[in-house]
């Protein structure tokens, strides 16, 4: 009797034991995501201090939940906290290391820090969980393009552009990444690739201002003035402020033999950006072929106090003296 009596005692002991544990435990949650949640709020009303205290208390609730670590490298990363975001974000990946959502926030920190081997290893991250994840396939293809790894960058853009045939930036990328290809290469079949992908992109979003703008130089790299001067206009239809635009319209006509419409679009760039200086360089050249030596010499000359560039500086110093000396031979 006594000993059916102590087996009653201890298992009324071991379920309230139990049901303290379960209490604790739901408790616990409740308390998680009540912080949780207040920094979720706070950090939308662009409260980024408050949400940060909120996402720190619910870690030290439960270290073990992904939610929070991950929010914290958001709000870090807005707050342009780079160590602290990027400790937070591999928090959340050593919590779970099947969640795309870190790896690719991790991902776009790095590319913003061009740390492009780190940026890399998280997109790659994510394909290797969801081969088909065509944000990753882009991000991918734009740090390999940064890395000057052209082939590999098209590869993963082409199959970024297969997957969402609809995405205009996908294909501005690709087209990047064609054109720097060719000029690395100097293929004129990689810069037939670029312009295809730039003119698909204006098909898809005509108001591109880039696109537009990147072929009109492919069309000068082929001496296709006419086409030059088309997508200038009309870089300068979406951006009457466009001073690259200009320019690149000066050079067409300058190569077209229209001289005096060439000077008229780089005084217009110079009237945009006073310290443009490719401007004053082709500006320059235009009056020398004209024989206007003297205004040529001053416009070089302001060229040379804006240019930045060791071996263009070089160059038209020697340039430069040769005229002067030319223009003295003559005025003697």
């Amino acid at each position: 009797m006594s000993e059916i009596l102590v087996y009653l005692v201890m298992g009324a002991i071991v379920t309230a034991g139990v049901a303290g544990f379960l209490l604790w435990f739901f408790n616990k949650g409740r308390r998680y995501e009540v912080e949780y949640n207040k920094g979720i709020e706070a950090y939308q009303e662009g409260k980024c201090e408050e949400a940060l205290q909120f996402f720190h208390k619910a870690t030290v609730i439960d270290p073990e939940k992904t939610a929070a670590f991950y929010n914290l490298g958001l709000v870090y990363m807005d707050m342009k906290k780079n160590r602290e975001s990027e400790k937070n974000f591999l928090k959340a990946i050593e919590l779970d290391k099947n969640d795309p959502d870190s790896y690719y926030n991790l991902g776009l920190l790095y590319l913003n820090l061009e740390r492009y081997e780190d940026a890399l290893k998280q997109f790659s991250a994510i394909l290797k969980l969801t081969p088909d994840d065509r944000e990753a396939l882009y991000l991918g293809g734009l740090v390999l393009t940064e890395m000057k790894d052209y082939d590999g960058a098209i590869k993963l853009l082409e199959k970024a552009v297969e997957k969402d045939n609809e995405n205009f930036g996908y294909y501005m990328a690709l087209g990047q990444a064609y054109d720097k290809k060719s000029r690395a290469e100097h293929n004129f079949n990689d810069l037939d690739a670029a312009m295809f992908s730039y003119i698909r992109c204006i098909e898809l979003n005509p108001e591109n201002e880039e696109a537009n703008y990147l072929l009109a130089i492919c069309s000068a790299k082929k001496g296709q003035w006419e086409d030059c001067v088309k997508y200038c206009r009309k870089v300068i239809e979406i951006n009457n402020d466009s001073e690259k635009a200009y320019n690149q319209m000066g050079l067409a006509m300058y190569c077209s033999g229209d001289y005096d419409a060439a000077i008229s679009m780089y005084k217009k760039a110079l009237e945009i950006n006073p310290e443009y200086a490719d401007a004053y360089s082709n500006y320059g050249y235009v009056l020398e072929k004209q024989g206007n030596f003297t205004e040529a010499v001053k416009i070089f000359k302001k060229h040379l106090a804006l240019c930045k560039d060791r071996d263009a500086l070089t160059s038209l110093k020697k340039h430069v003296a040769e005229l002067e000396e030319s223009i003295r031979i003559k005025n003697q």
